[in-house]
């Protein structure tokens, strides 16, 4: 046996090869486990993300049960001292800080156990309150067997007028909806009402000249706007819409708000 050739070959290539082979097989262990730090780092990254938000949401929740106990209490004080200056100031905490079925039910126990002024300025609060939520019903339930044509007609237009404006307001919504008619739309057009205590809420806070739509109803909106703004100079209220979109699902609907 040749020992040198045997030598040579593994000094020359069997080692070579096992050194590159090696290294190479380092590297993919290497490669490997940092794919799998870097995993778990993201892993450990997303549950650390997932922890905070739930506590900022328990917290939030927790901040929000706090803020509705005081006015409770406030409001209970208020009866309980027969305070009619302080039933007030609880009334219209309730009216702009409370919204759902907290809201309702605050406002019942100061209808039932307020002042005589109390009990009557609420009980019109919630008759208002009642018949826009009527009404906001009948848009919700609105719809078309067939798909919209973009016209007048095809839509429903309900134009708001801000109580807390004035009647000039009111005459400013019915401008825009003669208008409408005049030029051949047939849907369910209506001038409503936006009481003050409905303003009050979060996901309204009207101020200015506004139009709501969706956001695959431009045409409409712009077209309504163009309209409104038209009317409106030509009888002296010069007038400038801002359109907000919403995601409130009211196909082939569009409201617009007179709240100067």
């Amino acid at each position: 046996m040749n020992w040198k050739r045997i030598e040579g070959f593994v000094q020359n290539l069997f080692l070579p090869a096992v050194t590159v082979g090696t290294a190479t097989m380092e590297a993919w262990l290497n490669y490997s486990v940092s794919q799998v730090d870097q995993g778990l780092k993201e892993q450990i990254t997303a549950v650390d993300i997932a922890i905070k938000e739930a506590r900022d949401e328990r917290e939030q929740i927790n901040a929000e049960r706090e803020f509705n106990f005081r006015i409770y209490e406030l409001v209970q004080k208020s009866l309980e001292e027969n305070n009619q200056q302080k039933q007030e100031v609880a009334k219209q905490f309730v009216l702009v800080m409370v919204d759902g079925e907290l809201r309702k039910r605050l406002l019942g126990v100061l209808e039932a156990g307020g002042t005589p002024a109390i009990r009557e300025e609420t009980a019109r609060v919630i008759a208002q309150e009642q018949v826009f939520e009527t009404e906001q019903r009948a848009v919700l339930k609105s719809s078309r067997d067939n798909p919209p044509s973009f016209d007048w007609e095809d839509w429903d237009y309900d134009i708001f007028w801000c109580a807390s404006s004035g009647a000039e307001t009111r005459e400013q919504a019915n401008l825009i909806v003669d208008q409408l008619r005049r030029e051949g739309a047939r849907g369910r057009l209506r001038v409503r009402e936006l009481p003050p205590s409905v303003n009050a809420k979060s996901g309204y806070k009207i101020s200015g000249y506004v139009i709501r739509r969706g956001g695959d109803e431009r045409p409409q909106a712009q077209a309504l706007a163009e309209l409104a703004e038209r009317v409106l100079a030509e009888s002296g209220f010069p007038a400038a819409f801002v359109q907000q979109p919403t995601t409130q699902q009211t196909r082939w609907y569009i409201s617009a708000f007179v709240c100067p």
